[in-house]
């Protein structure tokens, strides 16, 4: 879940930490604007005494390059780094995506494969927010099986922040460049609950999950696995309206909420938004892809020892165990 947080300024004792991309090398510019805020499953935050911290391996004038070699690093080794919000928080939301671009091709160039996308703002917070569409993508390595029992070092802090979405496959080929939500609609192959586990890689200065939108997309969006449902709903029988969602962990239901509260009200729509962001990016939705989008709920961390349940109205159930 990811929102703006009005007037949270960088730290004053980070003067020179704004920075403009000029060929593949990052400039330093005047500061002076405002971090957005980058929220993984509410307002909670994690310490970084004990978690794996590669900030220190990405220097204030690391190139293009160096910084997707760095986020794929804290990806692979499941570490937190501050490095961005320390020496590149001035990106802009084009600079991000090219990072998150180059990041997946070189995943892609290691043998790969993404099996869809997910979404974030799509969901509004608190009054006065608008929706304001992002994405990243997921790999078929990072599928979790319903029932599955899952390490916690694969997660950054050993922490995975539990989702509860609606998903979306993909039956043909949208290359767009202009997609019409008609087209997609005749697209959709299934309707289904899933479940989405953040990764909260990328923190801000103090080590904290509020990163902001900006450096979260330049990372693809947290994300660190999903989990999807057996059955799949045609579109035309999914009433969004009433369906709903809960995280229950060892027993106790820790947040719910509805799918109504996506896209205000037309969860049809992130994906519709996903279809005309892609080209822009080089990228388009394929036949077989799958689509979340977003956390229909204040997405609760799990830790060691935990046994989550994500559990839906009419979608059914999901579950995982944490060691």
């Amino acid at each position: 879940m990811y929102h703006q947080a009005p007037g949270n300024s960088f730290p004053d004792d980070n003067p020179s930490c704004y920075w403009c991309f000029m060929g593949n090398k990052f400039l330093p510019l005047v500061p002076g604007l405002l971090l957005l805020l980058f929220v993984c499953g509410g307002s909670a935050r994690q310490a970084a005494g004990k978690e794996k911290d590669i900030t220190s391996q990405l220097a204030a004038d690391a190139s293009f390059d160096a910084i997707v070699d760095h986020l794929l690093q804290a990806r692979k080794s499941a570490s937190m780094t501050r490095a961005l919000a320390l020496h590149f928080s001035d990106l802009d939301r084009d600079q991000a995506y090219k990072i998150q671009m180059a990041l997946l091709a070189r995943l892609e160039g290691q043998g790969q494969r993404v099996a869809g996308w997910k979404m974030g703002g799509t969901k509004i917070t608190k009054p006065g927010e608008k929706l304001d569409p992002i994405f990243g993508f997921m790999l078929a390595a990072d599928e979790v099986k319903s029932g599955s029992t899952l390490k916690s070092s694969r997660f950054a802090g050993g922490t995975p922040w539990v989702e509860a979405e609606v998903c979306f496959w993909i039956g043909h080929d949208l290359p767009g460049p202009k997609i019409s939500r008609e087209t997609l609609k005749a697209a959709i192959a299934g309707v289904g609950g899933a479940s989405e586990l953040i990764s909260a890689r990328v923190r801000d200065t103090r080590g904290g999950i509020e990163a902001g939108i900006i450096l979260g997309i330049a990372d693809g969006l947290a994300h660190g696995g999903f989990i999807l449902p057996e059955k799949k709903f045609p579109l035309k029988k999914v009433d969004f309206s009433t369906e709903t969602g809960k995280v229950v962990i060892n027993g106790k239901v820790q947040a719910q909420g509805g799918a109504s509260q996506m896209m205000s009200g037309a969860p049809l729509d992130a994906v519709l938004a996903l279809a005309n962001l892609l080209p822009q990016h080089g990228r388009y939705l394929h036949a077989g892809d799958v689509v979340i989008i977003g956390s229909m709920l204040d997405s609760p961390p799990a830790k060691a020892g935990d046994h989550a349940e994500i559990i839906f109205s009419s979608f059914g159930k999901l579950d995982f165990t944490l060691e």
